[in-house]
């Protein structure tokens, strides 16, 4: 089989000013790619939802179009959803852990966000959100990693490209949004549309955002690490 993993990532950076990273992506089987794609885009048309779907920029008046578009997603056999969410991001011991990078540690947490999606002997190919030039070296070591995990037997390859390209990233970044949205402790959460997207995917998933699922989840995953205190 082969597949495609649509990543996205919030609050990534070592020194921003949020205490949380949700890392996370959506996986579609590649035949299947085409078809959410435009799905999507059709959804977009028919609410009148114009431009790049994004959780910094929600609508209000698009209450429709949003559970809509979730109910898309957790009807859809081809579509699966997993995340990781680290809290007291500044507890992280990057001197002892991780040879004093932080970036060590963001792409340890892709891995882990990736691996629920990997089998023995399929095809992957990842796209992740442009975010610097370092982002091609950085995932030549992820994939040797994953390489090493499988011991050889799959096979992954890695493509950057802007979120606008990919309505499957777009998703993304509306689920990962989410998750930190409902996971923050520092800041108002009086967003009308925002808190009615969450209640949303709850509902739908019959999940909480601010908890773990099961291990045996599938469809809407999420893990939550939390570093120790040293």
């Amino acid at each position: 089989m082969k597949y495609k993993i649509f990543c996205d990532e919030s609050n990534h950076l070592h020194n921003d000013k949020s205490d949380l990273m949700v890392i996370g992506g959506i996986g579609c089987p590649s035949e299947s790619v085409e078809f959410v794609n435009r799905y999507i885009k059709h959804l977009k048309h028919k609410h009148n939802a114009i431009g790049e779907l994004k959780w910094t920029k929600l609508n209000n008046n698009k209450k429709a179009f949003y559970k809509e578009l979730l109910e898309f997603f957790f009807s859809s056999v081809h579509l699966k959803f997993n995340t990781q969410v680290v809290l007291n991001k500044s507890r992280l011991n990057h001197n002892q852990y991780n040879e004093g990078e932080a970036d060590i540690f963001y792409y340890k947490m892709y891995y882990y966000a990736l691996v629920p999606f990997l089998r023995p002997n399929d095809t992957y190919n990842i796209f992740m959100d442009y975010k610097d030039t370092k982002g091609g070296q950085r995932v030549s070591q992820l994939k040797k990693i994953i390489h090493n995990k499988f011991y050889g037997n799959i096979d992954v390859d890695f493509t950057i490209i802007h979120s606008h390209e990919s309505q499957i990233m777009q998703l993304t970044d509306v689920m990962i949004g989410a998750i930190g949205y409902k996971n923050r402790k520092d800041i108002d959460k009086n967003s009308e549309i925002k808190n009615f997207i969450i209640a949303t995917i709850e509902e739908l998933g019959g999940i909480s955002l601010d908890n773990a699922t099961p291990p045996w989840e599938e469809k809407y995953r999420i893990f939550r690490f939390v570093p120790r205190l040293f």
